[in-house]
């Protein structure tokens, strides 16, 4: 099924959390993750209203660009 859909083109839309920078790890107010990944293909954002988003894939802040 893969095949055929590359054949056809389908658009596939990753997801990939970025780890904190080192300001952001030195400012305890800014320490507080707004991404709850769900699962490896879905994250909830919090907010004032939480929304869960799905991808084909998700990657968390400790994934490599490997």
């Amino acid at each position: 099924m893969n095949e055929l859909e590359d054949l056809k083109g389908k658009v596939r839309v990753y997801c990939r959390i970025r780890p904190f920078s080192e300001s952001e790890m030195a400012d305890m107010s800014k320490n507080a993750m707004c991404v709850e990944i769900n699962d490896a293909f879905s994250v909830t954002v919090k907010g004032r209203i939480s929304n869960m988003y799905a991808f084909d894939s998700v990657f968390g802040p400790e994934s490599t660009q490997d």
